[in-house]
């Protein structure tokens, strides 16, 4: 935190080292993998890929055809992307490195069994008075309310700043809301485990998707049944606790009032703050003896400061959670024909899915058994006030505790976060300009295994340059901080590996050429003898 930010504030810097990171990275994976056995396969297949096959599969993907490899060529083509893997392995911020995101995703899904939350977090760096300092040249912590052009530049200037603050945010978040490596529980119960993803945003910030699994929670179709239980107080107990968590509603009255009650206290209050942009304000002290209490001092502290919180909280839903179908800017009559809101699909419905249903009071669906909890608002996600007072942004808090449907939409979430960043026809795309570029070194007399390696190793840094990382994320990975945080650590199995040495004894060394050989170790550990 030095005052002297002349690295931070490059706006080239971040990028250009980020990038030459990644091509040192990937050379080393493709020296790495041209030393291995199986490269001799994998050059192989490279060296016979037909072009005018990728560039027809090219065709019919970029016009919305859903393309299945039949014919042998075609197969070749779509296997090039797996051969990839083994080079972009070893890349930050590569397709690869979502691939294996979504291995340990399904591998902490198949150990802890459904997740229970599903959370997303959009921490607002360009108005965070922490946010702004870590982006200032001043040594002096000072939360002083600035402009909206004085936020922009600072943040816009500094994406060291961006990324440092996501990273204590994400943190904190884990440390004390979720209770994760401390001596409480977390605030949606005790944490068993935890999973989330860092992507950046269309403006290139960072927001974070975690799935949350809890201890001892129940499976979707124990939960399903208990519910539908006439006879249990499942239910009951079940709706007290998701509504005691997260709500779809303002806490202090309807979108209008809320509204009408800034707008008057922002013209009538001169001392009013834009709660975005100033540091949450912590509780008084307890009672000391609330069984004899007739309205001490702290018991009048303490409720002011509830209604506090509720106005706070309920002023940054109005400003961070409000969902609005914005349209473009039409400058011509032709255009202002074809205008619609930007979030808006070719089916003509928000892809945002507003406006949510409403629901009076919590009720259960009788088909699949999920509870629809109580929601006042159609223009507003659901939200936990707890982590928008502490946090200060855009949060969106979604239960996957009860409903049969809970499955599919778990398999939709894993997908969604960790999604790779360009398209299959994109990525042939980038394949097939790296042929074109190498046409004279691949006629040429080098050894097929190291026009193979030039060529993997160039496809992985094309790739990862469409990618566009932004200043952000490319600082993010110069920090060393990561780009996706987890309570467990993931041990790969080389699964072929294994298995090729186990049928040693009964294979040919013919018939083990067609499993990858590599080999691996087994050991034996005596677990008693340990103790």
């Amino acid at each position: 935190m030095y005052h002297d930010k002349r690295f931070q504030m490059d706006s080239h810097f971040p990028l250009i080292a980020f990038n030459h990171e990644q091509i040192k990275q990937s050379t080393t994976g493709g020296y790495l993998l041209a030393e291995k056995p199986k490269f001799d396969n994998i050059s192989k297949r490279l060296m016979d890929v037909d072009i005018e096959v990728l560039s027809d599969l090219i065709k019919r993907m970029e016009n919305g055809e859903r393309v299945k490899p039949e014919t042998d060529e075609e197969k070749l083509c779509f296997q090039l992307i797996k051969d990839l893997d083994h080079v972009g392995g070893h890349v930050k911020g590569s397709l690869t490195s979502k691939k294996y995101m979504r291995n340990e995703l399904w591998s902490l899904i198949s150990f802890c069994g459904a997740p229970s939350w599903f959370i997303t977090f959009s921490p607002a760096d360009n108005m965070h008075p922490i946010s702004l300092y870590f982006a200032d040249t001043k040594e002096t912590f000072s939360p002083e309310l600035k402009t909206y052009q004085e936020r922009y530049n600072l943040i816009a200037h500094n994406p060291v700043a961006g990324a440092r603050f996501f990273d204590m945010m994400s943190k904190m978040f884990i440390k004390h809301v979720l209770g994760f490596g401390n001596n409480h529980p977390g605030f949606y119960g005790n944490t068993e485990a935890f999973y989330g993803t860092v992507e950046q945003q269309g403006r290139l910030t960072l927001h974070m998707h975690m799935l949350l699994w809890l201890k001892g929670s129940l499976s979707p179709q124990e939960i399903r049944d208990r519910i539908m239980d006439p006879t249990s107080d499942f239910q009951k107990s079940m709706v007290e606790y998701l509504e005691s968590v997260h709500q779809g509603e303002f806490m202090t009255g309807s979108i209008d009032e809320v509204k009408q009650r800034v707008e008057t206290e922002q013209a009538q209050n001169d001392d009013y703050a834009d709660p975005t942009q100033t540091l949450p304000e912590a509780p008084p002290p307890m009672c000391t003896d609330p069984k004899t209490c007739k309205n001490c001092s702290n018991c009048k502290d303490l409720k002011s400061w509830w209604t506090r919180f509720r106005n706070t909280v309920d002023d940054l839903v109005h400003r961070s959670n409000v969902h609005s179908c914005t349209r473009n800017k039409s400058t011509t009559e032709k255009a202002a024909k074809k205008d619609k809101p930007t979030c808006f699909n070719k089916q003509g419905k928000c892809k945002a899915r507003f406006p949510r249903p409403l629901f009076e009071q919590t009720e259960v669906d009788p088909k699949t058994g999920a509870l629809n909890v109580k929601k006042g608002e159609p223009w507003i996600n659901f939200f936990t006030p707890l982590v928008t007072f502490l946090l200060r942004c855009n949060t969106d808090i979604t239960s996957l505790l009860s409903g049969t449907a809970v499955k599919a939409i778990v398999a939709y979430i894993s997908d969604y976060v960790t999604k790779p960043g360009l398209k299959t026809y994109a990525i042939f795309d980038a394949i097939r300009q790296v042929f074109n570029r190498n046409s004279e070194m691949l006629g040429g007399n080098l050894k097929r295994k190291e026009k193979s390696r030039k060529i993997l190793t160039q496809t992985v840094n094309s790739l990862t340059a469409k990618i566009e990382v932004g200043g952000p994320m490319a600082a993010l990975y110069l920090l060393g901080n990561p780009d996706h945080y987890t309570s467990h650590k993931f041990v790969p199995v080389y699964w072929k590996s294994y298995v090729r040495e186990s049928l040693k004894p009964w294979r040919s060394e013919e018939d083990l050429e067609n499993i990858l050989p590599e080999k691996v170790v087994v050991q034996k550990l005596d677990i008693l003898d340990s103790h």
